[in-house]
């Protein structure tokens, strides 16, 4: 009789025991320690909605220099890195050829200027002899009409001087525009090909780059570029620059698409301004340029890592602090706005100064699936 007066005494025991187990592990679990490296503050600030894409640096004014005439080069008289002034010498080549053309153009219109001084004489005379009966219309028209042709003999001819003069004058070669030498191609004693074969071969003798105004070109397709006005900041950065970031603004952006080389692929060139590039910039560096569309001031935002998406629904993790210091998380549901590649704008569901946990991907998510 004791034994079975003890069993129920017994058995209440132990489910007293599993449920304050039971309590143990639900209240371990729910303070579960919480990673502070994953916290993030719900903040109010400046939401920047802004394009990034790589771009390459080139000088806006740069001119590759070739020749006009075929002919050996004697002294290319800058280097790499000069600096060179509008208007400078910068390269002869061996004028001798054409200035032989030169004195044979001055000598055939010294002949040509005689012969219209001759057939003036001539025209004279037999405008006399018209007056004077002995001679007929016929002649006087003959005459005139040999004048007007010595006459166009002689501007043929003045035509033709001046030509070769010119080509004197070609074979020094001046800077175009004031600024530095980023590329020579041809050295004394080597013989150079007009401009345009030059240019099927593709080897100018000097390139002559304005350093000081730079611009950032960048390829968007026709959804980005739509977004794209003239005049939109841009902030620019550089691998080969850690830690700077450099201003620009977008200076123009192409009317039409071009076809990328070896791609069914349409692309629409867009250029941005460095403000104030330096001496670290170099033409060909590569940039992540970041286009600024659109900041909106005085808004919450949160990184994009701390959003989760459930259906239709956009979920936060947020964390609060009880009176005793112990930390609890609960998904609460947000309404989003814009955003960018790295932050969101939160319109209701969350305040400024709240706690919000950011999900991680698990490695699991991350493993490529076989």
């Amino acid at each position: 009789m004791k034994r079975r007066r003890r069993w129920p005494w017994l058995l209440a025991g132990a489910l007293t025991l599993s449920a304050a187990g039971l309590v143990v592990a639900q209240t371990r679990n729910a303070e579960a320690p919480i990673d502070p490296a994953l916290l993030v503050t719900a903040q109010r600030g400046t939401l920047s909605i802004d394009i990034l894409e790589t771009g390459r640096v080139e000088p806006r004014e740069q001119v590759q220099l070739k020749s006009k005439l075929a002919g050996e080069v004697l002294s290319v008289r800058v280097d790499e890195g000069d600096r060179v002034q509008r208007g400078q010498l910068l390269i002869t080549l061996d004028p001798r050829d054409y200035e032989r053309e030169v004195g044979a153009a001055e000598a055939e219109l010294g002949k040509a200027q005689a012969a219209v001084e001759h057939a003036e004489l001539a025209l004279a005379r037999t405008r006399r002899g018209v007056a004077e009966r002995i001679i007929s219309q016929a002649e006087l028209d003959d005459a005139e009409h040999e004048r007007r042709a010595r006459i166009a003999d002689a501007r043929l001819l003045e035509v033709r001087l001046r030509t070769e003069q010119d080509r004197v004058r070609y074979t020094r070669i001046t800077a175009p525009i004031a600024g530095t030498v980023i590329q020579r191609g041809t050295e004394p004693g080597e013989v150079v090909v007009p401009g345009i074969q030059a240019t099927f071969d593709g080897k100018p003798l000097l390139t002559v780059a304005d350093l000081s105004a730079l611009i950032v070109k960048v390829e968007l397709n026709q959804i980005d570029v739509a977004k794209v006005q003239l005049g939109n900041t841009a902030s620019v950065a550089f691998d080969a620059l850690p830690g700077k970031s450099y201003t620009a603004k977008v200076t123009r952006v192409a009317p039409a698409s071009t076809r990328v080389t070896g791609k069914d692929l349409e692309v629409f060139q867009v250029e941005a301004e460095l403000a104030a590039p330096d001496g670290a910039i170099k033409p060909g560096m590569t940039a992540d340029v970041r286009i600024q569309l659109e900041a909106r001031s005085g808004v919450i935002t949160l990184p994009i890592e701390a959003v989760v998406k459930a259906g239709e629904r956009s979920l936060v993790t947020r964390v609060q602090q009880d009176a005793s210091g112990k930390r609890r998380s609960e998904q609460v549901e947000v309404t989003l706005g814009v955003r960018n590649d790295r932050e969101v704008e939160v319109t209701s569901g969350l305040a400024e100064g709240e706690l919000v946990l950011i999900n991680p991907a698990s490695a699991a998510e991350n493993q490529m699936k076989l």
